[in-house]
């Protein structure tokens, strides 16, 4: 059977986590609507009532190396319905996919919020500079905050750091941890891996190129049809290439991870949350550039337009 040589661009997608894990050592239960509005989630089987959903998006913290590859996750996104969402952190301190999900009780929410609040960065969207410029060798820091129905954001870096982009560093270095921020009452017990209902997917057709690999690209055909017609047109980089996305069930990802595991392509541990890799366009009409990614509660259906593989 042919072996999947994976490309460049998907073994360095592989390693965004690391990557960010290294970067931060120098120095999000299911659902994908947007709507934010409360519903009623699938009943439980002993006698609890039921939990109530509602996919708003209350904090967020990211940690973005200078370089990235692939969807970078957040490293905390919390919910209205006290949902937080976080990698998993291994002993080391480094982290890893999955994310895990967890839920605050209604006071334990309202701490946190309360303790992102006390610090002073939320007035309104402000971004904190280095005190001299950079290329390379940092990581950005961005801290959402929901504040009278609108996120409102602060953003800094951790090189040549201010007084003011110290603090807010550690702000959010302290807040992705909000374990240790949180007394132990402030949680319910459960937490579990999260598995998101839906996820992107993002096509890079090149016709006429061919690819490295020998996988072709008809199980992922068979599982979202004509490739040339897929979802709607995001990008056309002026190379003759067209870019595509459309978001699917996850069920949908599943299946065409299993057609190329079936042709011998490595795909990584089966945990992952996104998926690149380059396939042959079946029939020998190009190259296909893939790119999946699990979608967070509260990404919107439409693939966002910032959407990069």
């Amino acid at each position: 059977m042919p072996t999947g040589r994976v490309s460049v661009a998907a073994r360095r997608g592989r390693i965004v986590l690391t990557v960010l894990a290294v970067a931060l050592l120098a120095s999000a239960c299911v659902g994908a609507g947007s709507s934010g509005a409360p519903t009623a989630a699938s009943p439980s089987p002993s006698s609890t009532p039921p939990a109530v959903v509602d996919d708003t998006l209350v904090a967020r913290i990211f940690a973005y190396p200078d370089v990235t590859v692939g969807r970078v996750p957040p490293m905390l996104s919390v919910y209205a319905d006290g949902r937080v969402l976080s990698p998993s952190w291994t002993a080391d301190g480094g982290f890893a996919p999955p994310l895990v999900v967890r839920r605050l009780t209604p006071a334990g929410l309202a701490d946190l919020r309360a303790g992102l609040e006390a610090s002073g960065f939320f007035a309104g969207d402000i971004e904190v500079p280095p005190t001299q410029v950079t290329n390379s060798g940092f990581t950005t820091y961005v801290i959402s905050l929901r504040r009278n129905d609108e996120l409102v954001t602060a953003r800094t870096t951790n090189f040549a750091m201010s007084d003011r982009g110290r603090a807010l560093v550690g702000l959010a270095e302290r807040w992705m941890h909000p374990e240790r921020e949180l007394p132990e009452g402030a949680w319910l017990p459960a937490r579990a891996r999260y598995v998101g209902a839906r996820w992107y997917v993002w096509l890079r057709l090149v016709p006429g190129v061919t690819p490295e690999t020998a996988v072709d690209s008809a199980p992922l055909e068979a599982a979202i049809g004509d490739l040339a017609t897929f979802g709607a047109v995001q990008r056309l980089p002026g190379d003759g290439s067209v870019e595509r996305c459309r978001s699917v069930p996850a069920d949908v990802v599943a299946r065409v991870a299993a057609g190329l595991e079936a042709q011998d392509m490595d795909l990584g541990p089966p945990d992952r949350d996104q998926l690149m890799v380059d396939l042959r366009w079946s029939g020998g009409r190009g190259t296909v550039a893939l790119g999946a990614y699990e979608m967070l509660p509260d990404d919107p259906l439409v693939c966002p337009a910032d959407l990069w593989p």
